[in-house]
């Protein structure tokens, strides 16, 4: 095995009695470039900083126990999770947790993501395989009556090549529901092996993942366990719950079971948001400055600038580094005739 992680890849909640100006502090996020957007899921007006939404100026929903003021909402996707642990004042398990905490918030959606990844081998999970045994109803499962379904659609919905092939266990409106899906297609076509399990959980379901205790990969296998088990035929007997599981699966669920922690994206990720957001967003006035005055007054300004960097911005210089000396440190060992 190559790299194996577990991480947060949504993570969506919504907070009464702050505003969105309070709650952007909260976060840490005072000091990143949001920028206005119109209305979205019931809200009237929202700021996005990437893939980060903040909802606010929301309805005032009817129920049976009165009116209920909606709050401010945030919404992180996969991509927003990832800029949150390059700019936010803390961890994204922190934050998880600390939401979990607050008495005023409501977790909405929470997803957890297994990443197989195999760079010399096959990898633990084959999505073929999943398929076809998915259809075939060669699993047991706690999830609806023909609850495999299967797309060659990709994440976003088009069907642009390459495929990325899917397996989904329970419905867009299940509270828990799994997703399998071949991550490398999804990415244009790698060449090495990369499968991710990811579980999504809704409102009270994420909120009792959370709370629940234990390290994480032992949480996350015992959900699958509970509502899904693949097996493996045996003609002499005709109770299927009786019938063991494949070698594969059950391989899985002990490695996944070791992970104990959550497992933010590796640097180099992370450091391709950093990148785009340089481009994306703030590359025209670098290269309008840097055209009047030329690169030397250019690092000039950023030594002279006194940098407050928050503590994920510190620990991805600091592992980006720890990465750069380890490959020099492999270039060196790996030459013929090098001792170090």
């Amino acid at each position: 095995m190559d790299e194996n992680i577990i991480l947060i890849d949504w993570f969506s909640f919504s907070v009464k009695e702050m505003d969105h100006v309070a709650l952007i502090s909260w976060l840490g996020l005072s000091d990143v470039d949001w920028q206005s957007k119109g209305g979205r899921r019931g809200y009237s007006s929202s700021k996005t900083f990437g893939k980060i939404w903040i909802m606010y100026d929301g309805q005032i929903v009817k129920t049976e126990k009165g009116l209920v003021d909606m709050g401010v909402c945030v919404e992180m996707s996969g991509q927003g999770c990832r800029q949150y642990e390059t700019s936010g004042n803390r961890s994204l398990e922190t934050l998880v947790n600390d939401v979990s905490k607050m008495e005023n918030a409501n977790i909405t959606r929470l997803d957890i993501a297994y990443d197989d990844i195999d760079k010399s081998g096959n990898g633990l999970l084959n999505v073929g395989k999943i398929e076809r045994l998915a259809r075939i109803d060669r699993y047991i499962s706690k999830f609806g009556k023909k609850s495999g379904e299967w797309s060659g659609k990709h994440s976003d919905g088009s069907d642009k090549a390459p495929l990325a092939y899917s397996v989904y266990f329970g419905s867009p409106q299940s509270h828990v529901r799994f997703r399998i899906y071949d991550k490398a297609m999804e990415r244009g076509g790698l060449d090495y092996h990369w499968v991710r399990f990811e579980i999504q959980f809704r409102d009270k379901q994420a909120y009792n993942f959370i709370i629940t205790p234990g390290k994480i990969g032992y949480k996350f296998t015992g959900v699958i366990n509970n509502y899904l088990r693949f097996i493996t035929p045996n003609k002499n007997d005709t109770n299927r719950r009786r019938w063991a599981s494949p070698e594969w699966w059950t391989k899985f669920l002990s490695h996944t079971e070791k992970v104990s922690v959550f497992t933010k994206k590796d640097v180099e990720y992370n450091l391709a948001k950093v990148e785009r957001y340089i481009r994306d967003q703030a590359g025209n006035t670098i290269f309008t400055y840097i055209k009047c005055v030329g690169w030397m007054r250019f690092r000039e300004l950023m030594n002279e600038t006194d940098r407050n960097l928050n503590p994920n911005q510190q620990k991805l210089i600091a592992e980006y580094k720890e990465i750069m000396d380890e490959k020099t440190r492999e270039f060196w060992e790996n030459m013929p005739g090098t001792r170090i």
